[in-house]
């Protein structure tokens, strides 16, 4: 659908042109200051990557290695206004789900977002996260916990080896 491109940003360079991105009047109080992910990015944890679209900058998005190992934390997705509701958001995150599911000992994606980000919940909601009543930081917290086909296809072969005859190996060596 989306062709975009994710690069990380590591230079305060690459971080003041976030600038350019516009918001909505409305969703401002939605977003940080981009000097505030700046000095967040620098923690070891997280990693901010920009968005582009046919080669503009069009938007931002934070990854976040939770304190919990097998988590990572969605947040801070800010698309520029003029390419709202085109379905880059639900294709980063999608995208986001998909690398974060191939992290080794990966379980759980967390969405933030505040209560009143109406735009975050429906999207989140439609990428079938599931909104916890309890929130953090004042911010609604939802969660999609990976299901692995590796455990289904283990359970489906258990019942066959069980049925499996035993192995005269074993008495040969006895006797």
């Amino acid at each position: 659908m989306s062709d975009f491109k994710l690069n990380e940003i590591t230079s305060l360079g690459d971080f003041l042109r976030l600038r350019a991105i516009r918001v909505e009047p409305g969703q401002r109080r939605f977003t940080k200051p981009v000097l505030l992910t700046w000095m967040q990015t620098r923690h070891p944890a997280v990693t901010t990557y920009s968005i582009s679209f046919d080669g503009q900058l069009i938007g931002y998005v934070m990854l976040i290695h939770a304190e919990n190992p097998t988590q990572w934390i969605i947040e801070r997705l800010t698309i520029d206004r003029d390419h709202q509701r085109q379905g880059h958001g639900h294709a980063i995150c999608d995208h986001l789900i998909d690398m974060v599911h191939g992290f080794e000992n990966s379980e759980m994606v967390i969405a933030r977002y505040k209560p009143e980000n109406e735009t975050a919940r429906n999207l989140f909601a439609k990428l079938n996260f599931v909104e916890r009543e309890e929130m953090f930081r004042g911010r609604h917290v939802a969660l999609l916990e990976f299901e692995f086909e590796e455990d289904e296809e283990e359970d489906e072969e258990a019942p066959e080896d069980a049925d499996a005859p035993e192995s005269d190996e074993d008495d040969s060596e006895d006797n």
